[in-house]
C-alpha cells in the first residue's frame, strides 16, 4: 500500500494547488482524459491515480486469502472490477473542507446508475439493486481522529428510495446494535455487498484526513445492462 499512499498524496497536493490557483477546470486536467474528478467527494477513478498495471497488482493482493474466497462465494469465480466505478477517495477534517466538498450520506452501492425517477412509487423491479460487492480499503487510521465509514449490518435485498435514507427513518427501521462504525488502520479493507446500507462517518471532533480506495467487483458472466459502457479488468 505504500506505492498507493504515496501516489494519492502527489495527487493531492496537486489538487489543493489547483483548488487554490486555478479552479475546477485544471483539476479535471489532472485526471486524464479518460478519468473523472469528483469535487463534491474529493473523488478520482482509480486509474488518474495509477496506470491499470498497478490496479491489476493491488486486484491480486485483494484476491489472495479469505477475502477473494468471499468475492468469488458471492459472484462466482469469473469476476471483474469495475474501473469507472472504482475510487480513490479523500474524506477531509470537517474544519478542512475544501469548496463545494461533503460526506457522503446514506446510500447502497447498488443502486449505482439507477434511474430512480422511473420508479416514482418507489416499486422497483427486482434487478434494480446490482449484484456486486465492494472492498473498501483504508489508505490512513480513520473512524476516531478522522473520518471513516458507518455501516447498517442487515441485508436488505433491494433498494430503499432516497426518500426513506434518512436518519430518523433508518434508526426506527434497525435496531441500534445494527449500526456499526468500525475503527481501521492503513491496509484495512471491509467487503460488503450492494444492498448494504452505509455512509461517511464523520463528527466536528474529527482533525485529519482519510483517504481510501474503493473497488466494485461484479460477475464476468452477468454485467448489468446499465454498466455495459464500464470499462473492465479481471480479477482473481
Amino acid at each position: 500500500m505504500l506505492k498507493w499512499k504515496s501516489a494519492v498524496e502527489a495527487r493531492y497536493c496537486d489538487v489543493d494547488i489547483a483548488r487554490r490557483n486555478c479552479g475546477a477546470a485544471t483539476i479535471t486536467a489532472i485526471a486524464g482524459t479518460r478519468e473523472r474528478f469528483v469535487p463534491t467527494a474529493s473523488s478520482f477513478t482509480i486509474g488518474a491515480l495509477s496506470p491499470e498495471g498497478d490496479v491489476s497488482e493491488l486486484l491480486d493482493s485483494v484476491s489472495f486469502g479469505i477475502s477473494g474466497r468471499w468475492v468469488k462465494n458471492i459472484l462466482g469465480w469469473r469476476l471483474l472490477c469495475n474501473l469507472d466505478q472504482s475510487w480513490v477517495r479523500r474524506q477531509y477534517a470537517p474544519s478542512r473542507y475544501p469548496p463545494l466538498h461533503a460526506p457522503h450520506g446514506w446510500h447502497q452501492d447498488g443502486a449505482l446508475k439507477f434511474d430512480f425517477q422511473s420508479d416514482p412509487d418507489g416499486e422497483f423491479p427486482r434487478n434494480a439493486t446490482l449484484n456486486m460487492v465492494t472492498c473498501w480499503i483504508a489508505l490512513d487510521s480513520c473512524g476516531l481522529e478522522a473520518p471513516g465509514l458507518e455501516l447498517i449490518t442487515e441485508r436488505l435485498g433491494g433498494l430503499l428510495s432516497p426518500t426513506a435514507l434518512r436518519t430518523e427513518f433508518l434508526q426506527t427501521r434497525f435496531a441500534s446494535k445494527r449500526f456499526w462504525r468500525p475503527t481501521l488502520q492503513p491496509g484495512d479493507a471491509l467487503l460488503f455487498r450492494g444492498d448494504i446500507l452505509h455512509r461517511t462517518h464523520v463528527i466536528p471532533e474529527m482533525t485529519k484526513d482519510r483517504t481510501s480506495i474503493e473497488l466494485r467487483f461484479f460477475s464476468a458472466v452477468s454485467i448489468p445492462q446499465r454498466l455495459q459502457a464500464d470499462r473492465f479488468i479481471p480479477f482473481g
